[in-house]
């Protein structure tokens, strides 16, 4: 028999149980009798041997045995343990499943929220055939590039990666680069999630002289976009566009102007997508977002559209 997951919900609660697909009439046949779908029902409260039943639906036990037979047969009831008491042994039946039933179409439905929806478009390119296809790029964590800064944001890759892992599968290749490795193997063309700002990612640096909403460094590090400038330290950048050295890939950029503007978008995307992509469209995509610490212990929980 195969097995397949039955999903639940009560109220703002989902559940989720297996369930045996029964692949031959005649093993159904076994639970359609009174007596042996009342004796499935007890044996799925806990298991019991023949002699308990018997007592307990008030029959002769050699009738429970007949039915637990068929049922044992049809693969719907298992063996579970054996208890020797005054002398004889019993035998413990159980539900060989949580549930029962029969497929009789091949049509699936794909469970989607809107939210599932916009995170899929999105990071559409970075997925083929339910693989990941691309690269995570994450500053070097020593001193390096034209600014001499070392990466205090790269951890931060982890909690995209994980969130990725609901969508796709990794495929054989590491996913996660370092921008130095990057630059060394010449491997910009291709899809690429850039982490962490120019100061310390140099690819970040280099997109960076592509983009409409960039940082500019005019006494101090900002981001500028509209006529507008920024230099919050939790402020962040969310870009998506076409990679610059090759055209047919795509780079998705999460950035700050310091590391809490970069987990400022991570955040964002991970937590708060539905508000965070509500103006999604699949041109050059840019987000400017605040972080916010709504609880007062001094990290960012919420986050802030500025743009």
């Amino acid at each position: 028999m195969a097995k397949k997951i039955i999903l639940e919900r009560e109220g703002d609660k989902q559940y989720h149980r297996s369930i045996e697909m029964l692949s031959v009439p005649s093993d159904l046949k076994a639970a359609l009798n009174p007596l042996s779908f009342k004796i499935l029902k007890e044996l799925g409260k806990r298991p019991s041997y023949p002699l308990e039943l018997a007592k307990k639906l008030g029959v002769h036990e050699q009738k429970i045995y007949y039915h637990i037979n068929r049922l044992k047969r049809s693969g719907l009831i298992e063996l579970v343990k054996e208890e020797i008491k005054q002398g004889a042994v019993c035998n413990y039946f159980a539900p060989a499943a949580n549930a029962f039933g029969i497929d009789i179409s091949q049509k699936k439905e794909e469970i989607t929220t809107q939210s599932t929806k916009l995170l899929k478009s999105f990071f559409h390119e970075f997925i083929k055939d339910g693989v990941f296809n691309g690269s995570i790029v994450v500053g070097s964590p020593s001193s390096h590039g034209p600014f001499l800064t070392s990466s205090r944001d790269g951890h931060y890759a982890v909690q995209l990666a994980m969130f990725l892992g609901g969508f796709c599968q990794l495929p054989k290749k590491f996913i996660v680069k370092l921008d130095t490795e990057i630059k060394a193997e010449n491997a910009e063309k291709r899809n690429m999630i850039l982490i962490g700002g120019p100061i310390t990612n140099m690819i970040s640096n280099e997109l960076n002289e592509h983009l409409e909403t960039k940082f500019e460094w005019k006494s101090g590090w900002k981001i500028k976009s509209g006529g507008k400038e920024y230099i919050n330290e939790d402020v962040g950048l969310i870009v998506k566009t076409k990679n610059p050295w090759d055209k047919s890939k795509t780079v998705i950029m999460l950035a700050g102007l310091k590391y809490e503007g970069t987990k400022t978008c991570i955040l964002g995307l991970t937590q708060y997508s539905d508000l965070l992509l509500s103006k999604y469209t699949k041109t050059d995509y840019y987000r400017l977002v605040r972080g916010l610490d709504l609880d007062g212990d001094g990290k960012v929980d919420d986050i802030e559209i500025l743009s």
